[in-house]
């Protein structure tokens, strides 16, 4: 990862942080819990998957990262990046989400759902301000883009909060005030 990527991801990661503690701050426990409909998310399910995701996402980039590396191929994730920037964020398309990211009511105390995003995407920040783990050098498979190396899946996790933050403000728009 060179330092102008390691900045652009640190940036994305802080700005979708700041995104969603900034839009849920004022939140009421009704607003947290609303549903539109028994299908959809309410705030605090799109912030349990976030979190969910984040941390088990930060895991298996560090366990990766530790390890010797396989036998990457740079052809396979070249230019994967600018395509998570596009399509992950834009919402065109519903994925289902794989079932241990699901949410389940983990955090049933919002103050602690949101302190523990937090303390999530904090760790994240401080891994990619801080290692020197060689991001670029290995991939792991990603259930729509196929393989993506450690930086890209770095930019996935800010990209992914973009995506369910969005989310979290369609559905407290409709819901209590």
């Amino acid at each position: 990862m060179t330092p102008e990527e390691r900045q652009r991801v640190l940036d994305y990661l802080e700005q979708t942080k700041a995104a969603i503690l900034t839009s849920t701050a004022g939140f009421t426990e009704a607003q947290w819990r609303f549903k539109s409909s028994h299908e959809q998310w309410n705030a605090a399910e799109c912030l349990e998957h976030i979190t969910v995701v984040e941390q088990g996402l930060l895991r298996t980039l560090q366990r990766l990262a530790a390890s010797a590396p396989g036998n990457h191929d740079p052809a396979t994730t070249r230019g994967k990046e600018e395509i998570i920037l596009k399509a992950v964020p834009a919402r065109r398309g519903k994925v289902q989400a794989p079932e241990p990211a699901r949410p389940t009511n983990r955090w049933p105390d919002t103050a602690t759902l949101v302190a523990t995003f937090v303390s999530a995407r904090d760790a994240t920040i401080f891994y990619t301000r801080s290692t020197d783990h060689p991001l670029r050098s290995f991939s792991h498979p990603h259930m729509v883009f196929g393989p993506l190396d450690g930086y890209q899946w770095l930019v996935f996790l800010a990209a992914h909060s973009e995506r369910h933050h969005q989310q979290l403000l369609e559905v407290s728009a409709l819901g209590p005030r």
